[in-house]
């Protein structure tokens, strides 16, 4: 029996049906849904064959079931696992899932084969009336199944009539229409009428059964089932009924009298077709006595007579004249044509333009207008594809996805703006979620649902695609779920993508929602909308960025993680000088600093600015920054900060920041406010009020208020008043170390962007967190006033002489917190209660711990640490007062909640005086019941996991209860039951438990407020727990570099000078994989030069000797030991670098511009206290341009400026040209030559005079190049050497030779000064230093030459 070719393929076509389930029999409809499954009600059935149609129930809700099986039933589900197994009463299953009811009794009714899943796969149940899109395919539907028989042919039609029924009706039924609002009707073709009227002889088909009435649009293939699509060929006529009503008069019945006799012989052509009739219509037809058979109604397939003009046909025209369409188009219509006897054969000459002239000609009344035809070709070819097996059908069903009522929304297949979107067919959750997502479209929101999250839409995707979680479709939605215990490892994974990420909490339980709604309706108040009230309320709780992370799970580094907020003003009629508005904020800690400077056109402070804090996030609006600031940013900033762009309507200007900033610190009493728009109350903390004059900074101070508001975080930050502010380079407070300083140091990361090998990771040991954020601020801006660094060495030695003082701070900060974070999670509300009860157990060791140690060093020879521990406070009288507020917990460890004691909460004590009623309520039912069954063993049970099945009776499973018992648990010896009459007193038991729940949360609140009133208490002994703990940092350090070390001795003076003795590096000295390092010794200043004109070849340790005199100078004003023999200094107000070679990609500077632009700022900034480290200045261009630029920077540095310097170069003239100077001193890193052997060692050790060469040719040797390169290249360098040795000879020669041109610039600069062309520095120290040097200068030149 071939099923793709034939009549036979039309029985095998599947139909929709429907049945309403509405005060029927389980049982029974269970049997009769079974049995068309299977296809019973056709005459081919097979039991081999599925050739079943498909059903759809709705009312599920509303099926009966006879007895009390209502009572008893109990659908068993086992995990597998021993104890797994898990019973739900019929009631319940019907409250929650009433459609398994009906699956489930359908599956029993069915074959236990391997087809029982495939034809379950066919029946869709639905709770109520409302089926979605499915409706549309539906064909045959029954409200009670008494159908006209008069016309049935055979007992198969006659039991397919009745086949839903519940008994006899009325003769005369009504079709139930589907209730939806688009849903298709079928046109109705009449098989009988259009065969009269063709006057043909044609043979009918065999009949079957009404299954062959339709043919299943879901087994075509895509092609096929385009909308309104016509297939012509042999078979011209179907019969669809929509319902089973009499038969719907053709169209040309209705055609109006005064149509032509053209018109009416073509209306007669087109007559076969009939339209639907309108709902009047139906009831008119309805209530007309049956004056048609049934089989008028059944299909009949009648062969047509081959015309004259047409030879033949294939079989596979044989089902080809039929006219499909979407289920998605308003009307559905299936319409066979008549071929016309035209020789051409042509399928489309079967729509003329009558089509177009009966839609245009008018109707008579209660008449509904035929449906348009789209006149469309098909394939020959395909119609062997049309019928497909229902194995190849669920293939393709498989490939095609979900069904129409589970495909994504029209709007999420065309994204649009939030407010071109519609809501009203939303249910309440997708209402709820789109309400918080429209807002944070560029966020990651997971939404919490009982103990999971979810992710939905592009949320989802986007977890599928980055870390492969499970995609699934619910509620029209992609979706991604996660347990609520994964929250912070998968936030932590999205975050480190780069993601926004936030959380949706639900903000009530299932039961306190419902308390809710009953509450509103008691006092009167009306929801806008029911349904959505009636849901779990759900907060966004607040949005996590890498800038702005709070919780400690989320927080894997000690270091503050600063979020910065950056504003660009240009001056007026400058643009290469800008004013920048910074605040940056540490979020852990709610410390805000804020800071204004005008920089220079190298950005050098915003640079500084950067390095400094390192921000993981920063905030800007986008168009308002230069384009040299978006070059020095991308160059400074890390690769994994996030940046975030605000455009010009977000964010609040300087104007809204100051109303933004009244609202939320308003005025203090009765404080008399400024008239001025633009003054603060002095409420708003003072570093504010000081930057009111920079509106760069206080725009800034705007867009970060307002992007912490958006991520729901702004007020828990803010109300700390954590503000100062801010200097990245404190001059004349400090020593100032700037950025191309910090990176060329490599003072807080390397070269490779880590912290391996770098002097915080050297001398940064404290134990504690606040200590070790501390120390990095310390070694960023070390000190510069004599007195103050004496002070903080001698603390440091006595640390050093007392190692047990450092075994009790050990033994004091041993499991301490991070308290300074906890403390700011405190006044946030967002601190767990271990948390809390550990920081309060923390401050009582921190308060006791600090007063021993206060004693212990007053014996001390400096007072420094004494004085600092005798200012730490006392906090046993606060904590005291805040741990009487509630009941010491049993087990700290495992406390989840905090209980207030009796009369600190009045509503906590009402609650549990009510709870105490309930339970007692409840054993006095219990003792009832076992004296009405007497039973002594009844006992209440109730569940480990949730508050769902408490108080619940366990009896031996073979006793007899009341019939008003429910049973809920069936065990092999025990049965559970819910007695009916204790169900309101349980559920008094619940509300006030949640009640109860609710007032352990207000006076957790309560708590946490009390603690917060001495927030300053608690942060300043935490300050100095951080003061102490660098200190003794510094002391390990010092102890940690090794032998020889010493304490620094400074001298005051007007000029720096520098003398370490045998000075190692420290970083390279304590490298385990360096056997030896070579000391050197370093002179600058004072009866010596203060530039050292360094020469010697690459390799021999020119770089390590600059940057080791640059880290001496640093530990030794960060007031520690020096890894030296010796050291003696004049204190540094500024160390300025040039080295290395590099290009600036993101600065469009390549590598000689860079080297200017860093030596510019050094001319520029420099002082005579400042040591400056220029390595091999002037490389990046041609030699004599090079030489020149080298010479005269060389000669400023030492002629003007008058700085300590140490300047690295392999330009040999430069020594020549400034031997006469006494400010330049010429130095060589010393070397072992074997010229012969072209070999050469490196002894790295620092010696007077200058070097004989670079040996470049040497090092390249060294390096592997090839020997043939190597001396041709010998050759050369010998050559260049020669001719420019004779041409500066000749030079030499000459009486104007004489005089070298750095000689000629000194007495033109002194005839300047004496002409008055020239004038002094401002600096009057500066000014007579100059003179002093140009006194020098001018001597040694005529003493060196006469």
């Amino acid at each position: 029996m071939s099923q793709a070719i034939g009549n036979t393929a039309l029985a095998y076509a599947r139909v929709w049906h429907h049945v309403d389930a509405s005060d029927r029999i389980l049982g029974k409809l269970a049997e009769r849904i079974a049995l068309v499954l299977m296809g019973k009600h056709k005459p081919i059935y097979d039991p081999g064959v599925d050739c079943g149609d498909y059903v759809i129930v709705t009312n599920a809700r509303k099926v009966l079931v006879t007895g009390r099986k209502s009572e008893t039933i109990l659908f068993r589900k086992h995990s597998m696992y021993p104890g797994g197994m898990k019973e739900t009463p019929y009631q319940t299953m019907m409250q929650k899932n009433p459609d398994e009811i009906i699956r489930r009794a359908v599956s029993g009714m069915l074959p236990k084969n391997k087809l029982r899943e495939r034809r379950l796969d066919r029946l869709r149940v639905f709770p109520s009336y409302q089926m979605g899109k499915v409706g549309g395919n539906i064909l045959r539907s029954w409200e009670d199944g008494t159908l006209d028989r008069n016309g049935a042919s055979g007992p198969k039609q006659k039991s397919l009539m009745s086949f839903f029924g519940k008994g006899q009706s009325q003769s005369t039924p009504k079709t139930k229409t589907v209730p939806q609002k688009q849903t298709p009707q079928p046109t109705t073709l009449n098989s009988s009428e259009a065969s009269s009227r063709q006057g043909s002889s044609s043979r009918d088909t065999p009949p079957t059964s009404d299954a062959v009435d339709i043919i299943d649009i879901d087994m075509l293939s895509d092609r096929e089932s385009e909308p309104s699509r016509v297939l012509t060929g042999k078979r011209k006529m179907i019969v669809l009924d929509d319902s089973d009503e009499e038969p719907i008069p053709s169209e040309a019945s209705s055609m109006p009298p005064e149509s032509s006799p053209a018109n009416v012989k073509k209306a007669a052509k087109k007559a076969r077709l009939s339209a639907l009739l309108s709902d009047e219509e139906e009831e008119d037809e309805a209530n007309k006595s049956a004056s048609s058979s049934f089989s008028q109604r059944l299909s009949h397939f009648k062969k047509v007579p081959l015309k004259s003009g047409r030879k033949g046909s294939t079989a596979s025209d044989d089902y080809a004249d039929y006219v499909l369409s979407d289920s998605d188009v308003e009307t559905k219509s299936i319409k066979s044509m008549k071929s016309t006897a035209s020789s051409s054969g042509s399928r489309s000459s079967a729509f003329s333009d009558v089509d177009d002239e009966d839609e245009d000609r008018p109707k008579k009344a209660k008449t509904s207008a035929r449906p348009k035809i789209t006149p469309t070709t098909s394939n020959p070819t395909s119609s062997t594809r049309n019928f497909l097996t229902a194995a190849e059908q669920r293939q393709i069903e498989k490939k095609n996805g979900k069904k129409d009522e589970e495909l994504p929304f029209s709007f999420l297949q065309n994204v649009k703006d939030k407010d071109g979107n519609t809501w009203k067919d939303f249910t309440p959750f997708e209402k709820q979620f789109w309400e918080i997502k429209q807002n944070h479209y560029d966020t990651i929101l997971f939404f919490q649902k009982g103990k999971f999250l979810e992710l939905y839409e592009d949320d989802a995707r986007i977890g599928h695609q980055q870390f492969d979680l499970k995609l699934t479709s619910r509620v029209k939605m992609s979706m991604v779920g996660v347990p609520e215990t994964s929250f912070n490892f998968y936030a932590a994974k999205f975050l480190g993508q780069g993601y926004k990420v936030g959380r949706v909490d639900q903000a009530e339980t299932a039961l306190g929602a419902e308390m809710r709604v009953k509450a509103d309706k008691s006092q009167g108040k009306v929801a806008a909308d029911k349904n959505k009230e009636k849901i779990v309320r759900r907060e966004l709780n607040k949005v996590y960025t890498n800038g702005t992370l709070i919780d400690p799970d989320m927080i894997s580094d000690d270091q503050a993680g600063h979020f910065i907020s950056l504003s660009e003003t240009f001056n007026e009629g400058d643009d290469t000088k800008s004013t920048f508005g910074l605040v940056a904020l540490d979020c852990a800690t709610s410390q805000f600093h804020l800071s204004t400077f005008q920089d220079d056109i190298c950005c050098t402070k915003l640079e500084t600015f950067m390095r400094q804090l390192r921000p993981k996030e920063l905030l800007f609006t986008k168009g308002k920054l230069s384009v040299t600031t978006t070059r020095t940013l991308k160059a400074t900033l890390p690769a994994s900060c996030l940046w975030t762009s605000l455009r010009e309507v977000e964010g609040f200007n300087y104007e809204q920041t100051l109303v933004e900033l009244r609202k939320l610190y308003g005025s203090e009493g009765n404080e008399a406010m400024d008239d001025s728009e633009e003054s603060l109350p002095s409420s708003v903390p003072e570093p504010i009020r000081d930057m009111l004059h920079c509106r760069s900074a206080i725009e800034s101070l705007g867009s970060m208020i307002w992007y912490l508001r958006q991520l729901n975080i702004d007020s828990d930050i803010l109300s700390m008043r954590n503000f100062n502010v801010y200097d990245p380079m404190k001059r004349g407070q400090g020593l100032v170390l700037d950025g191309q300083t910090l990176a060329h140091i490599e003072i807080l990361l390397n070269n490779e962007g880590t912290e391996e090998g770098t002097l915080l990771k050297l001398l940064n040991r404290a134990v504690t967190p606040s200590g070790k954020r501390l120390f990095r601020i310390w070694l960023c801006m070390p000190l510069k006033e004599i007195s103050e660094i004496n002070t903080r060495l001698d603390a440091v030695e006595d640390i050093m002489d007392h190692p047990e003082f450092e075994q009790d701070f050990l033994d004091l900060t041993k499991g301490l917190p991070d308290l300074e974070r906890i403390v700011s999670r405190i006044h946030a509300k967002n601190c767990t209660i271990r948390d809390f009860l550990k920081v309060l157990a923390a401050f009582k060791k921190l308060s006791h711990g600090l007063s021993h140690l206060a004693d212990v060093s007053e014996s001390f020879k400096s007072k420094t640490i004494f004085g600092l521990l005798r200012g730490a406070p006392d906090l046993v009288q606060n904590i005291t007062k805040v741990q009487r507020m509630y009941e010491k917990p049993a087990s700290e460890k495992d406390a989840s909640e905090l209980v207030p004691q009796i009369g600190q909460d009045k509503v906590y004590d009402e609650i549990m005086e009510e709870l105490a009623d309930l339970e007692k309520e409840l054993d006095d039912e219990l003792e009832k019941f076992r004296k009405q069954l007497k039973c002594k063993s009844l006992v209440y049970y109730h569940s480990a996991i949730g508050t769902k099945d408490i108080y619940l009776i366990e009896t031996d499973a073979k006793l007899k209860v009341p019939k008003d018992w429910t049973r809920t648990h069936q065990l092999k010896n025990k049965s559970r039951w819910t007695p009916a009459s204790i169900q309101p007193i349980v559920k008094s038991l619940k509300e006030a438990r949640e009640k109860r729940n609710a007032a352990i949360k207000s006076f957790r609140l309560r708590l946490f407020a009390e603690f917060d009133t001495d927030r300053s208490i608690w942060l300043r002994a935490v300050r100095v727990l951080a003061e102490v703990d660098c200190l003794f940092s510094l002391a390990k350090a010092s102890q940690a570099i090794g032998e020889p070390s010493c304490r620094p001795i400074f001298e005051e003076g007007h000029s720096a000078w520098v003398n370490f003795k045998e000075l190692r590096h420290p970083t390279l000295s304590m490298n385990s994989n360096i056997e030896s390092f070579i000391p050197n010794d370093i002179k600058l200043g004072g009866e010596m030069g203060n530039v050292a004109l360094l020469t010697g070849p690459n390799m021999a340790g020119k770089s390590t000797v600059m940057r080791m005199t640059a880290t001496g100078v640093i530990m030794a004003q960060l007031g520690m030991f020096v890894p030296a023999v010796e050291a003696r200094l004049s204190p540094v107000d500024a160390i300025l670098t040039r080295m290395g070679a590099y290009d600036n990609m993101f600065s469009n500077a390549s590598t000689f511009k860079v080297e200017l632009d860093e030596c510019c700022k050094i001319l520029r900034d420099a002082s005579p206290k400042s040591l400056v480290i220029l390595d091999e200045l002037g490389r990046g261009t041609s030699t004599y341009d090079g030489m020149a630029i080298a010479g005269a920077v060389l000669h400023q540095l030492a002629t003007h400026t008058l700085c300590l310097s140490i300047f690295a170069t392999h330009y040999g003239s430069l020594t020549d040209d400034f031997t006469y100077h006494p400010n330049i001193r010429n130095v060589f890193m010393k070397t072992i030559v074997d010229d012969e052997k072209r070999e050469i060692v490196f002894l790295y050790k620092l010696v007077e005079g200058v070097a004989t060469s670079s040996f470049g040719t040497h090092v390249a040797n060294l390096a592997g190049v090839p020997l043939s390169v190597v001396e041709r290249a010998s050759v050369v360098s010998k050559n260049f050497a020669q001719q420019f040795s004779e041409k500066m000879s000749r030079q030499k020669s000459d009486v104007a030779g004489r005089l070298p041109l750095a000689a000629r610039a000194d007495f033109a600069y002194l005839y300047g000064l004496a002409s008055g062309k020239i004038k002094m520095p401002a600096d009057t120290a500066r000014a007579h230093l100059v003179l002093q040097q140009l006194r020098k200068t001018v001597k040694s030149y005529v003493t060196n030459n006469c």
